[in-house]
């Protein structure tokens, strides 16, 4: 199995998937603020679960170069293509906000409920951050599907949850499937959620379509192509963690931390997301420092992203 993360952002072209699901280990000094909520709190039943699946090459995309380029003169902030040199990746630290959810239930139309308040989580907290550097800003939106079709963004029909232009879809088995299931389902699902707007941060700053350039310009199934997607995946993966550490206790963002360093690439399979102590660690990192700059992984060595 693909240790409950699968989408690898090297396939992402033509609808920009991603998969991911997360919870955690240990506590954070940052998460002190009595105030700051606990998703453990919120759950009243889950189901559990185990699995996670992974997704074959899409389409490809044609974004532009990642060499840095001055915003173009508007009325209106325009993403940069580039990866290093973003502006996402300048020191400006997330505004600690607690984001409080409603009661955690399985049925159907509460999950949805659930993860439309932990997106408008998200669009508060991200919105001026991206103001600050000058970058777009456009609202995310969530979907739960039980089933993917080859419909969905050109994708293959694995049962991935997956970011694609703008929408974040949530296949359930992915985050009830996670290792702290069952108690631990609503966090996985928030983390997952974060980790795919993460790549939605990608796509608004011009970091993703950068990118994708340079992994079709290296060749995606090649050992340069499959570094390229696990930087942009751990990228994710830090700007995951600043969301889940700004926002929740302790607790929570311990859950988090155990779930994320079981996931990332498995034995044997394609190295495109990261091993699981780099998937961990990287997630550690936006929790702990809680600043862009830190989660550049565009700059790290190769064994902080291999």
């Amino acid at each position: 199995m693909r240790y409950l993360r699968g989408v690898s952002v090297r396939q992402l072209a033509a609808g920009l998937l991603t998969a991911c699901a997360l919870t955690g280990c240990a506590e954070s000094p940052i998460i002190a603020d009595p105030g700051i909520h606990s998703i453990a709190r919120t759950a009243t039943s889950t189901t559990a679960g185990y699995g996670y699946g992974y997704a074959g090459p899409a389409t490809t995309s044609s974004a532009t170069s990642s060499v840095r380029t001055t915003v173009a003169t508007s009325s209106k902030p325009q993403p940069v293509p580039a990866t290093a040199a973003n502006p996402l990746t300048q020191p400006v630290a997330l505004a600690r906000r607690s984001c409080r959810l409603p009661a955690w239930q399985s049925d159907p139309a509460r999950v949805q409920t659930f993860l439309n308040e932990a997106l408008r989580c998200l669009d508060r907290v991200w919105r001026p951050v991206l103001e600050k550097v000058q970058l777009p800003f456009r609202p995310a939106q969530v979907q739960v599907i039980n089933q993917v079709t080859m419909q969905d963004c050109g994708r293959p029909p694995e049962q991935n949850s997956f970011y694609c232009n703008g929408v974040i879809y949530l296949v359930p088995a992915s985050y009830q499937q996670s290792v702290i299931a069952p108690v631990g389902v609503p966090t996985a699902a928030v983390d997952m959620l974060a980790h795919e707007y993460g790549h939605h941060l990608q796509e608004l700053s011009g970091t993703l379509p950068a990118a994708l350039a340079q992994i079709e310009a290296a060749g995606r199934r090649t050992p340069a192509g499959q570094e390229l997607s696990r930087r942009a995946e751990l990228q994710a993966q830090c700007l995951s963690g600043m969301f889940i550490g700004a926002s929740f206790d302790a607790t929570t963002v311990s859950l988090a931390q155990r779930d994320n360093y079981s996931r990332g690439d498995a034995p044997g399979a394609e190295p495109d997301h990261g091993q699981p102590q780099n998937f961990g660690s990287w997630f550690d990192k936006g929790v702990q420092l809680n600043t862009l700059d830190a989660c550049n992984t565009w700059i790290a060595g190769s064994a902080e992203v291999g």
